[in-house]
């Protein structure tokens, strides 16, 4: 769903080319909101498509479900493909927020099928990679953590059909959205936080629609920081920006008793799962951190995926496909999903003012 082609789409320049890469999977038809953008998929795709879910969600030949629409369109589609008995793949955040996301886990344990949800940062190579070196050994015992990126979304400007992001009730923040898939990140390959403080604001009152020049007003903060430590011990800071910046628009950097790591994106993107990566170490007597290899993904057929947020949903495919055959829980499912939007819940209700201390 939400596979209109063009060059925003989600759907169509990340999923499609990541399933039809994939000979596990089969392209099978697509859905989107207008008959003209339906007839553009089937001609782009070659496969059914049709302008309303209801026909997708129905189709015989259609075994999961993809839903990779606006966030506030979830609940009532995710719904529905559950309901007809549809493994599903939901894009992440799965609801605009827990309470909606523990109603659909509990769909999906009654209608008893396998679901699947959009948290694919741990199918980054690099990310993989980071995993595997602290595994090892290269950083030693982890002292602490840092993490800092821009949610390009969240900034000064906007275009009209982008206008949902800066309203707080869709559900879709630099916190939900960017910072999440840091800290979920950061918890593949280092382990879970187990205390946490934070402070979130408001930075940019408006935002201008670009369309007409006209201005609304926002309620998403744009501006989130947070301390905590690992059940390790090891301390963590994350900050997340809207926006982008003139510098650095990612920069991750694990500390250890024998090694650094450290994470970056050239691009002016932030959002680990969806950009290009460079990761760089020292480890030992090494004085300064170096650029590694660039790690290639174990599956050949992931490998080949030629942009990287298509090759870590596909990391994401790939992995579901064994799940299935193995009979495995790889891939973050909708429990999964409900334990990180619990989470997130954490951290917001760390920033309530009355948890701040004043100075002076």
């Amino acid at each position: 769903m939400g596979a209109s082609p063009g060059p925003t789409s989600w759907a169509a320049n990340v999923h499609v080319p990541a399933l039809q890469a994939l000979s596990a999977y089969e392209l099978r038809a697509v859905s989107t909101s207008r008959r003209a953008s339906a007839d553009a998929a089937a001609a782009t795709f070659g496969v059914d498509a049709f302008d309303n879910a209801a026909d997708l969600i129905t189709h015989p030949d259609v075994d999961l479900v993809v839903v990779a629409v606006k966030v506030p369109e979830h609940h009532a589609l995710v719904s529905a493909a559950l309901a007809a008995g549809r493994m599903v793949y939901s894009e992440w955040p799965l609801g605009t927020d827990l309470a909606q996301a523990r109603d659909l886990a509990a769909r999906a344990d009654a209608a008893g099928v396998r679901t699947a949800v959009g948290l694919q940062s741990r199918f980054v190579p690099e990310v993989r990679r980071i995993r595997e070196l602290v595994d090892a050994g290269y950083v030693g015992d982890v002292l602490g953590t840092t993490i800092v990126g821009s949610g390009t979304s969240w900034g000064a400007t906007t275009h009209r059909g982008q206008t949902y992001l800066f309203d707080a009730a869709n559900g879709v923040t630099p916190l939900t959205a960017s910072a999440a898939y840091g800290l979920d990140a950061i918890a593949f390959t280092l382990g879970e936080l187990t205390r946490v403080t934070a402070t979130a604001a408001v930075r940019r009152a408006t935002v201008r629609i670009v369309d007409d020049g006209t201005d609304v007003p926002v309620t998403t903060p744009d501006h989130i920081a947070l301390t905590g430590t690992l059940r390790s011990g090891a301390v963590v800071s994350a900050y997340y920006r809207g926006g982008v910046s003139r510098g650095e628009n990612l920069r991750w950097e694990i500390n250890g008793t024998d090694g650094d790591l450290v994470l970056t994106s050239p691009l002016a993107n932030g959002n680990i799962q969806a950009t290009q990566l460079v990761l760089a170490g020292g480890s030992g007597t090494a004085t300064v951190v170096k650029e590694l290899a660039q790690p290639v993904p174990d599956d050949p057929e992931v490998a080949a995926i030629p942009t990287p947020p298509a090759r870590a949903v596909g990391g994401l495919y790939a992995a579901l496909a064994r799940d299935l055959r193995e009979n495995r829980n790889e891939v973050p499912d909708f429990a999964a999903a409900v334990r990180m939007h619990a989470f997130l819940d954490t951290i917001t209700a760390a920033t309530a003012p009355e948890r701040a201390v004043q100075v002076g």
